[in-house]
């Protein structure tokens, strides 16, 4: 088994392109556009984090979070095709819940395609809950999302 080397950083917007260009392959048929992130980095509620191939320095991996005074929306996860299934989206995860904690977020929130039974399978083995079904809400395909949530902090 090959053993990926990465590490974990904040974004900086030197990140921009290289984000618009991972976010068109892990998501090809609804990505965000270059000035959806802008406009989410914009609003100050936006936290993204970007796993980096320590060799490259090439984005490997990125997740989006929008925290909201104590409550987040996991609104992006992703990990690039070819370095799936080496544990770096879980560690970005926690990494990401981290951040959140750190930022005084108690509760996440995310929604996840329906028959991303992978991603469905981190979120559970990472204590969120399924608590809900937005019916049709994704398009590119049209597919129901599964809502689930995770305390960071009880209360």
């Amino acid at each position: 088994m090959m053993v990926y080397d990465h590490i974990i950083t904040e974004f900086t917007t030197d990140d921009l392109n290289e984000l618009v260009e991972a976010e068109k392959v892990c998501f090809p048929g609804d990505p965000w556009s270059r000035e959806a992130f802008l406009d989410a980095l914009a609003s100050g509620s936006c936290h993204i984090l970007c796993a980096k191939d320590m060799q490259t320095s090439k984005i490997v991996a990125y997740s989006v979070i929008l925290c909201v005074l104590d409550q987040a929306d996991l609104a992006n996860i992703a990990v690039l095709p070819e370095c799936r299934g080496k544990k770096l989206g879980r560690e970005l995860l926690l990494e990401t819940l981290k951040k959140a904690r750190e930022m005084g977020v108690s509760e996440v929130f995310l929604e996840v395609r329906e028959s991303n039974l992978a991603a469905r399978g981190l979120y559970l083995s990472s204590g969120f809950v399924e608590i809900g079904v937005r019916r049709n809400y994704y398009t590119a395909p049209r597919e129901n999302a599964v809502i689930m949530m995770k305390k960071l902090i009880e209360g």
